[in-house]
């Protein structure tokens, strides 16, 4: 499976888990619970970025999309379906925070998909990954792109 996620160039490839999601939590994880977000396509990637910087045309250059190589046997998919209803609001329900802090603990499966909330009604999904399961060594970065965005894109901005 292939995963696509965009960050500085200098910590892209770092799989630690220990980055602000760890030190301030995030949607699927509590604070000091190491975790890895991707998009599950790059233009989810890139959709989810834009929660994060009020404009594409923001980042610094040092900025990088990614995209790496996951096995298919460590995914396990979560469907809107399954979800508490507050699960797309902001900012981060502990009812998702929780559910998953606890799949993370459990070191059951590399990978979780779950709906992506930059995407209407989670018809895409992003990709929780777990830096403390043993098969994390087995994710290749496969190649970056400098360019993000087309320029075309967001020129009103």
């Amino acid at each position: 499976m292939r995963l696509f996620r965009i960050g500085p160039d200098q910590h892209i490839g770092n799989m630690s888990g220990m980055g602000g999601s760890y030190r301030d939590g995030a949607g699927w994880n509590s604070a000091g619970v190491a975790v890895l977000y991707f998009g599950t396509s790059p233009s989810v990637a890139m959709l989810e970025l834009g929660n994060y910087v009020p404009s594409p045309r923001d980042l610094p250059d040092n900025y990088r999309l990614a995209v790496f190589e996951v096995p298919d046997d460590e995914v396990e998919t979560w469907s809107v379906d399954q979800l508490p209803v507050d699960w797309a609001d902001f900012s981060y329900p502990s009812s998702i925070q929780q559910l998953g802090t606890q799949w993370l603990r459990q070191r059951e499966k590399l990978v979780l998909l779950v709906p992506s909330c930059a995407v209407a009604g989670g018809m895409e999904n992003i990709a929780v990954v777990n830096p403390m399961h043993p098969d994390v060594s087995k994710i290749r970065l496969l190649e970056k792109h400098a360019a993000i965005y087309n320029e075309r894109m967001f020129k009103g901005i």
